[in-house]
């Protein structure tokens, strides 16, 4: 497979831009804590006060114990100017906070710094810094809820809580690991740092609005781990396509049929936010007279922005793309039908009020996963395109259903209705997003085609189980724990209706459609990987039969990073050494090493 060569660094910038680059962030800084220093003094000043009460006591330091107080006391209330203000948010009932869900999209994205995933794809490695940065970002949740709780039960006991140290005060800024990720970005990739830091920075600043934005606007829908998780997720998805729209206008490049594929996901990325964006900020594009034509203008200026990044049209491109292969026709036509036999069981359980809903459930469960199994194993960045296209697609109803704009928003509502469950309290009915994402999720965060995976015709376990989390989670674990914890469960979980049984049968319906695939040839996997493999399997069987968070989206990021281990060989983490002009290929190739080296 043709590798992409990475585009050269733009040239440095004298030092007087960057004497006024540091000014302006310095400026923006101090402009950032002033209110919070203002506040900080205002208690300094106040009779009593806390702070009052501490230098009250330590007169004799002078000044300079004044200047240390004021400072420990405005950097101790950095959690009041983090941009997520959680306090007082409706989250959804019946759930815990579940801010352990932060910590999901790092640990999925971190398989892309190993050497196997970083050769095909020169973004791979930009996504698993920034899903480590908002993996630190969404800390701040935690910080959140630690701090109101320990304020609340030092209230009651009349005491006054403990000012944290300084350095962790320091550390604990809500933008403070844009910074890292910056340094970390410009030493193991070859983006320059003033597109890293801009990149960084807006990254934490998506997340936190976005996080805020679905609390406050959709109130009731999320509990703060899930909130989270969509926030991570729309922020790494808008920023890595800003990343790869702008290398490609600064830095072109020739293209694959994969680097195109990219281009159109990314452009689509961009076009859908800003559409959604703009119908919540201006009311008037929601009206039925003016949403239509908003959303044709959308379309045409991502026509036309996407046939000009691929150098194709787009119409004649997508035709191409569709007829490339007799596969990706059989493909087409096996996903017809299965479309076909989806709606029409929609149609048919809407007359039918005797159909539990939670047997339906599990039997979409059962057609998105023969949906995805041949797509991974037969064209997974086909697949790619076609998940990110349904998942768009599927927002883009939502929107219209809570909008209610006629005339589609009242036949979606009944087509979205058999999808519901107790967790569906809020405005938003989220389970048929949640089921798509969660199953397409690994592979988005794996951007790679499998063709290099390949060894006398078998993947490797540790290219092809990433992407067959999601089916092997949710599509083939949850089904078989559902319907074996109803016909043999006996013996429940603290705490849960669901059974050990279940969950018995959920690892072991895993296990055996591993095994059928490596019956089959498709996979290898050694002895150690399916120790490894089952303990995995084992540990998501627990999650699942314990959380009370939605697992249709947290099963498939849990397993997605369990299979990678599953590999034979060593990971080792790859460094580029940037090129300088006029350096000959010789550099590049005597820059693929290992931070051993």
């Amino acid at each position: 497979m043709a590798r992409h060569r990475h585009p050269p660094r733009p040239p440095a910038l004298p030092s007087h831009s960057l004497t006024h680059l540091s000014r302006v962030l310095t400026a923006e800084w101090c402009s950032w804590c002033s209110p919070v220093v203002h506040m900080a003094e205002g208690q300094h000043n106040a009779p009593g006060g806390a702070v009052g009460g501490a230098r009250s006591g330590g007169a004799g330091h002078g000044s300079k114990g004044v200047t240390t107080q004021s400072l420990k006391a405005a950097l101790s209330s950095l959690s009041k100017a983090v941009p997520l203000h959680l306090n007082c948010l409706n989250t959804r009932s019946g759930a815990s906070a579940g801010v352990w869900l932060v910590v999901l999209v790092p640990l999925a994205c971190i398989p892309s710094l190993y050497n196997t995933h970083t050769d095909c794809h020169p973004s791979s490695r930009l996504l698993a810094l920034l899903a480590i940065q908002v993996g630190v970002c969404g800390a701040h949740l935690y910080q959140e809820v630690c701090l109101a709780t320990s304020h609340k039960a030092a209230s009651k006991e009349g005491t006054t809580s403990q000012i944290p140290p300084l350095l962790l005060r320091l550390l604990t800024h809500p933008y403070a690991p844009s910074l890292a990720t910056t340094l970390a970005i410009t030493l193991l990739t070859d983006i320059h740092p003033l597109l890293a830091l801009p990149l960084t920075l807006a990254c934490s600043w998506l997340l936190f609005k976005t996080t805020h934005w679905l609390f406050t606007t959709f109130p009731g829908s999320f509990s703060l781990g899930e909130g989270a998780v969509v926030g991570q997720s729309v922020a790494l998805a808008l920023t890595c396509s800003i990343h790869g729209l702008v290398s490609r206008i600064l830095w072109p490049q020739k293209l694959t049929d994969e680097h195109q594929i990219s281009l159109f996901i990314q452009t689509a990325v961009v076009v859908l936010s800003v559409l959604v964006g703009s119908l919540y900020r201006v009311p008037l594009l929601r009206t039925p007279r003016m949403f239509l034509p908003y959303l044709c203008v959308c379309g045409v200026v991502g026509v036309g922005a996407a046939s000009l990044l691929i150098e194709e049209w787009l119409p004649v491109w997508l035709w191409e793309l569709l007829t490339h292969s007799p596969v990706r026709l059989l493909l087409l036509g096996w996903w017809f039908l299965l479309t076909l036999f989806a709606v029409s069981l929609t149609t048919w359980t809407r007359r039918r009020s005797h159909v539990p809903t939670t047997v339906l459930r599990k039997v979409y469960h059962v057609v998105i996963t023969l949906v995805f199994l041949p797509g991974v194993l037969l064209e997974p960045t086909f697949l790619v395109l076609a998940a990110s296209a349904a998942t768009m697609a599927c927002l883009l109803l939502e929107v219209v259903r809570v909008e209610k704009i006629p005339p589609l928003a009242g036949v979606i509502t009944q087509a979205f209705t058999p999808f519901l469950d107790e967790k569906d309290e809020g405005p938003l009915i989220l389970s048929h997003l949640y089921l798509l994402a969660g199953v397409s999720a690994p592979l988005w965060l794996m951007p790679c085609p499998l063709v290099e995976a390949q060894v006398g015709g078998v993947w490797r376990a540790n290219t092809v189980l990433p992407l067959l989390a999601g089916v092997l989670a949710v599509g083939v674990g949850d089904t078989a724990a559902s319907v074996g914890g109803t016909y043999l469960g006996r013996r429940q979980w603290s705490g849960t209706k669901k059974t050990v049984e279940g969950s018995l049968c959920g690892v072991v319906a895993q296990m055996a459609v591993v095994g059928v695939l490596v019956a089959a040839g498709w996979v290898h996997l050694s002895l150690a990987g399916w120790g490894r493999l089952m303990v995995s399997a084992a540990f998501v069987g627990v999650v699942e039969a314990l959380t009370d968070q939605v697992d249709n989206i947290v099963l498939p990021l849990i397993l997605s990073a369990g299979p990678s281990l599953a590999s034979d060989r060593v990971p080792q983490i790859k460094y580029r050494r940037v090129c300088r002009a006029g350096e000959t290929d010789a550099c590049t190739r005597q820059s693929q090493g290992t931070l051993l080296d």
